[in-house]
């Protein structure tokens, strides 16, 4: 088998100080920043002079961690928000204790639920939550014994 593990997934973000605080209300914890330019990185994403900030947040004990990404060169300004049936990589899904309290902090912070709260078959409570930038997530809470 070719694949080892799974060891990060990386978004593109506009503002990423927002990012940074939506995960943030989500539970997950910076592990580190840096920037990146150089020929390196010019031949990885075939640009000219591409510059980022990069910021990873994780989750204590977990060794898979998300990649924030705001590209400084060249910029962009727009962010796409798409459908939840749209085609590609469309969300990212987090098992959550406590899916009602993390829903109204959310609301709080004014990021909304696409859609209700779902039973799926008596085993998890499922919301798709928007959040900056159209990133989607979708918290899975399991019901019963955990």
């Amino acid at each position: 088998m070719p694949i080892k593990r799974t060891d990060h997934i990386s978004l593109n973000v506009v503002n990423l100080e927002e990012a940074i605080h939506f995960f943030s209300l989500c539970g997950l914890e910076v592990r580190g920043r840096w920037e990146m330019k150089g020929e390196i990185l010019d031949r990885l994403l075939n640009l000219e002079r591409a510059e980022t900030d990069c910021v990873a947040l994780g989750l204590p004990g977990e060794p898979i961690w998300l990649e924030l990404v705001r590209f400084k060169h060249p910029r962009d300004t727009t962010s796409v928000i798409q459908s939840v049936h749209t085609g590609g990589l469309r969300h990212l899904c987090f098992e959550v204790i406590g899916l009602d309290t993390l829903l109204e902090q959310l609301e709080d912070n004014g990021y909304q639920s696409i859609g209700d709260v779902a039973n799926y078959e008596n085993e998890y409570r499922l919301c798709y939550v928007r959040g900056p930038e159209g990133v989607i997530i979708e918290l899975a809470e399991k019901i019963g014994p955990v």
